[in-house]
């Protein structure tokens, strides 16, 4: 995503010492792009909607899935399935399950984490495609439906949250 890795620079001869810099033995780091998650907008494919879930796995993966978040992901399995409900067994009735569980346990450690239902969501979508605006608002729409107790009627999606990044993904996508 927008974290880049360095990679050592190459050079004629190898440094031995990073701690003995002469202009001869200082080069430029290059930024690399790694070719997992968040690639596809940069090779000018498509990103989809199991790649805009991934995204959240490590965006928001230590929050504790909550009924929002379960809302969320069904609908964003719904949207790449085409299906009027969720896949027995798929991403979205295991999030729905887990927001389930976590409504009965007191201590954070012991919940079910997005990254526990997200990571690789991509294999675990039936089928995956193309986000659009139309995907993401429908997400939007979804994890915001439920009211959080303390806050107003109307919620607001979770920065880096599954509606986020389908909102990003599908911006992407749009530019592309």
């Amino acid at each position: 995503m927008s974290h880049q890795h360095l990679r050592k620079p190459q050079a004629d001869h190898e440094i031995s010492n990073y701690g003995d810099f002469s202009e001869k033995t200082v080069e430029r780091l290059e930024p690399v792009v790694p070719t997992g998650i968040g690639s596809a907008a940069i090779d000018g494919d498509p990103i989809t909607i199991g790649e805009a879930l991934e995204a959240a796995a490590i965006a928001a993966g230590n929050k504790a899935v909550d009924q929002n978040d379960a809302a969320a992901i069904s609908a964003a399995e719904i949207r790449a399935s085409g299906e009027k409900s969720v896949r027995s067994g798929g991403v979205g009735e295991t999030a729905q399950a887990a927001a389930n569980f976590n409504s009965h346990v007191t201590r954070n450690q012991d919940k079910t984490k997005l990254s526990d239902i997200l990571t690789d969501a991509t294999e675990k979508l039936s089928v995956d495609r193309a986000v659009t605006k139309e995907d993401a608002e429908a997400v939007y729409a979804a994890e915001v439906q439920f009211t959080r107790r303390g806050e107003a009627k109307e919620g607001a999606a979770k920065p880096g949250g599954v509606a986020a990044s389908m909102a990003t993904a599908a911006n992407l996508n749009q530019q592309n």
